[in-house]
């Protein structure tokens, strides 16, 4: 009889353990991908400083303030050539991954961005393109954002838009949402298209501040 109730009590200690409500669930992974956009219309200023190094200086404290388990990377495109039409065919092929997937380290980090300066046209449709080959190439699952911080609309002849859907749709549950640093209407409205094939967001940013407090404010919301 004794035998019997410790083994009932068993049991019912092996069901409750394995229910839903005690079970260990496994966070997802987080992949985190900033584009920045190197053209060379980002040497250009606002508000007495250059727009280049009020991005990088945001998307630095950006990245500081992500969860420790969020694998980030940075690519930067249009960073090489001229924004001359001599340079544009070598600017426009123009894309690289300049810090892979890992954890944020700060020196690396910073070191990676200041690499390259703005210079040449606006690939952004090759540079989503290569996101998407990062993507598959890191097998990458989870929670996977990618945030476009560019202060123009696509200048190489790409269709952004189309690439963002593929990346959007390419199984990998991964969204595009873009930051328009000091754009007019026009671009802003072919920015907008980009983010809404991407099945993510855009928001505009007029100066340092606003650019600063929007990447802020993803970094606090990306880890809930």
């Amino acid at each position: 009889m004794k035998r019997k109730i410790i083994l009932t009590i068993l049991a019912s200690l092996v069901l409750l353990l394995s229910s839903p409500a005690h079970a260990v669930t496994k966070k997802e992974p987080a992949h985190v991908v900033i584009l920045l956009d190197l053209s060379g219309s980002m040497a250009q200023s606002v508000t007495g400083e250059k727009k280049i190094d009020i991005a990088k200086r945001s998307i630095q404290s950006f990245a500081s303030i992500l969860s420790e388990d969020t694998q980030v990377m940075l690519r930067v495109f249009g960073h090489e050539g001229t924004n001359k039409n001599t340079g544009k065919a070598v600017s426009c092929a123009s894309s690289e991954a300049v810090y892979g997937f890992g954890t944020y380290e700060e020196a690396a980090f910073q070191q990676a961005l200041n690499v390259y300066g703005p210079t040449g046209w606006t690939p952004l449709a090759k540079a989503l393109t290569d996101t998407k080959q990062d993507f598959e190439d890191h097998e990458a699952e989870g929670k996977n954002i990618v945030y476009v911080v560019s202060d123009g609309e696509e200048t190489c002849g790409g269709s952004p838009s189309q690439a963002a859907k593929e990346l959007h749709e390419a199984g990998i549950d991964t969204i595009v949402n873009i930051i328009g640093f000091d754009v007019n209407e026009k671009e802003a409205k072919s920015l907008k298209s980009v983010a809404k094939a991407g099945g993510g967001q855009y928001k505009p940013a007029a100066n340092a501040e606003e650019l600063n407090h929007i990447l802020q404010q993803e970094a606090s919301a990306f880890g809930q």
